[in-house]
């Protein structure tokens, strides 16, 4: 069942069943219940995770009002990828929105991982490109939709 989410996923969609082998071996699953913080925002990161199983929320503290939800995820996303590529602390937090279960792969194992299959590990750069690509081109249409509406009024 992991195998086939991580297929789903964009980040992982051009690996081989040896290569998803691979990663399967390294990663680890764990459970968490309704309301529990997976993730808190400006923790150290440092592992990737695939929501296999029930939704989290994506979370960021906003000053004055405390922690508002950014978005819902359902299983087959991920989330901590950011952090697990460049090393740097959690953008945002991430709450069990439900009761749930992820497969998380964390950076040292998969680093040694990468070091070793050179190919596997330029599969996922460029997907991993593609993801931010995609994200920083909504990103700018959002901004600069936010933009045209404060201007037209």
């Amino acid at each position: 069942m992991i195998q086939q989410l991580l297929k789903r996923n964009p980040l992982f969609r051009e690996l081989d069943d040896d290569e998803l082998t691979q990663i399967l071996m390294v990663g680890r699953v764990r459970r968490f219940p309704k309301g529990t913080t997976i993730l808190t925002e400006g923790e150290p990161g440092g592992s990737l995770y695939l929501l296999t199983d029930g939704e989290v929320r994506v979370t960021k503290a906003v000053p004055g009002l405390g922690a508002e939800a950014l978005r819902v995820l359902s299983p087959g996303e991920i989330f901590g990828e950011v952090e697990f590529f460049d090393g740097s602390r959690a953008a945002a937090g991430v709450v069990a929105h439900r009761d749930c279960e992820v497969f998380l792969l964390p950076h040292d194992d998969m680093e040694g991982l990468l070091r070793g299959r050179p190919l596997l590990a330029a599969k996922l750069f460029w997907a991993f490109g593609r993801t931010l690509a995609s994200r920083l081109r909504e990103a700018n249409q959002r901004l600069s939709a936010l933009l045209a509406m404060s201007h037209g009024h």
